[in-house]
């Protein structure tokens, strides 16, 4: 017996302060544990060796990007259209959604699986990435990618679920993750005398499976993932929540199509997000190995960022798609904008926070002084600037609920090649340095946060403020 539980109501009839606070505490919470997670695992990286972090922060952002298709565009795509249909009151469309949603997953997991392990080992051949750093970056990304299925599948999961206006779940969800991860890692790891120590192997059965640390480090990550999954396989089976799963539905994926290509719209910030991310840290590892590692230590906060707008976006896609399902447009944009703000000023404090401050983040991952310099130049110049990065991709996440994601991917795009066309030209003339390098990045970030906002104040959103 399935039992019934609608949360769109609720999304489209009361005040913003008590739906948004209701759905984005939760969804918060979801993403500062998603955030521990990474810094865990960040940690027990900075464990194990200088160039085991260094081969990480090529491999990181994979990971980052995997969140962001299957959480962010993806996700949020599956969340807006599950938002729609119940606010619209379609059952049967959402329950599509959720079959169509699985799918996607499998799609998205293969492609990168086929697309890095044909391609990672010739990226370190032709950039010729240090050896240690590359041999650590293919053993984690192996490990990483081999099990990529397990984070796509976790996250299209909750994206449905947060898309139906229950975030308590993904919440849950998350809390397992960590808590698996951290228990499972604490296997490559002995305590003696109050410290520490890392142990140089995982191995099982007499040694006929071994792990080392890198190695393990990725598998304690995954079998978090496997557990949150069936947590939440459990909720839906057992659980309230207002879908049927009939069989006789089982192969229906009614606009699969359309979610693929806003998926695929929306797949594109995330990409090129990521490809910038990419871009700079093989531009920044031209000055050496401790840069890299440095800059891999900085970059993941501002990539660790995403999660946490997201946690926001998260709670926006579901009441905002729901009121434009439902045809209440202006109400829509006007809690897009609330939310939004709420999003920049907790965004901007943590970046300023760490600008003025920096060697709280770099001192939790190394005790080296020339990395933690190197951290904190980035820290020091771009993190001044990160309500720009909140305030446009904070507002390409609700664009998902309205479908008008084409002004934020341009955004994205602006940014890009803004970036790494000052770039390449300070190099051509002899003037590349870490520090022009950040000053064009904190250029970057204005310039993405202004568009967006602009665009769509001035765009697609002004012919809704006519609707009621």
């Amino acid at each position: 017996m399935i039992l019934r539980e609608n949360h769109s109501n609720e999304l489209i009839e009361l005040p913003f302060t008590k739906i948004f606070f209701k759905l984005a505490i939760p969804n918060l919470y979801s993403t500062l544990i998603a955030a521990v997670t990474v810094i865990f695992d960040l940690w027990y990286i900075g464990q194990i060796g200088i160039s085991e972090l260094a081969g990480v922060a090529y491999i990181f952002p994979i990971y980052m990007l995997t969140s962001m298709l299957s959480n962010g565009a993806f996700g949020g795509a599956i969340s807006g259209a599950i938002a729609r249909a119940f606010g619209s009151k379609n059952i049967f469309q959402a329950e599509c959604v959720f079959r169509s949603a699985i799918l996607i997953a499998c799609l998205g997991s293969v492609i990168m699986m086929f697309i890095f392990f044909l391609l990672a080992e010739p990226f370190f051949t032709y950039f010729k990435v240090n050896k240690e750093v590359a041999i650590s970056a293919l053993s984690y990304g192996n490990f990483l990618l081999g099990g990529i299925f397990l984070i796509w599948l976790f996250n299209i999961i909750i994206a449905v679920t947060r898309g139906s206006g229950n975030t308590l779940i993904p919440a849950y969800s998350w809390s397992i993750v960590l808590f698996v991860h951290i228990i499972v890692a604490s296997m490559n790891f002995n305590f003696e005398n109050g410290t520490i120590v890392l142990i140089n192997n995982v191995n099982f059965f007499d040694k006929f499976f071994i792990f080392s640390s890198i190695q393990w480090s990725v598998v304690s990550l995954l079998s978090g993932y496997f557990i949150g999954i069936l947590f939440v396989l459990l909720f839906y089976y057992f659980g309230k929540h207002s879908f049927s799963f009939n069989l006789k539905d089982i192969f229906k994926f009614n606009g699969i199509v359309k979610l693929l290509k806003s998926g695929s719209l929306a797949s594109c910030q995330s990409l090129m997000t990521i490809a910038l991310a990419l871009f700079c840290t093989t531009v920044i590892s031209i000055f050496g190995t401790n840069w890299t590692a440095g800059f891999g230590i900085a970059i993941r906060l501002e990539l660790l960022l995403i999660p946490i707008i997201f946690g926001i976006g998260g709670a926006l896609i579901a009441i905002v798609g729901a009121n434009v399902g439902a045809k209440k447009f202006s109400r829509a944009i006007s809690m897009t904008w609330k939310g939004t703000f709420f999003s920049v000023c907790i965004v901007g404090f943590i970046g300023l926070f760490f600008s003025v401050y920096p060697d709280l983040w770099s001192s939790f991952f190394t005790d080296n002084a020339e990395i933690k310099e190197k951290s904190k130049l980035y820290l020091k110049v771009v993190a001044p600037f990160y309500a720009f990065f909140a305030l446009g991709l904070g507002l390409y996440f609700t664009c998902q609920a309205f479908n008008t994601l084409f002004w934020p991917v341009i955004g994205t795009f602006i940014r890009m090649v803004f970036v790494i066309s000052v770039i390449i030209f300070l190099f051509n003339f002899n003037l590349g340095s870490p520090y022009l390098i950040f000053i064009t990045m904190s250029s970057g970030l204005i310039i993405y946060g202004l568009f967006i906002s602009l665009s769509l104040q001035f765009g697609p959103w002004k012919k809704y403020y006519k609707f009621n």
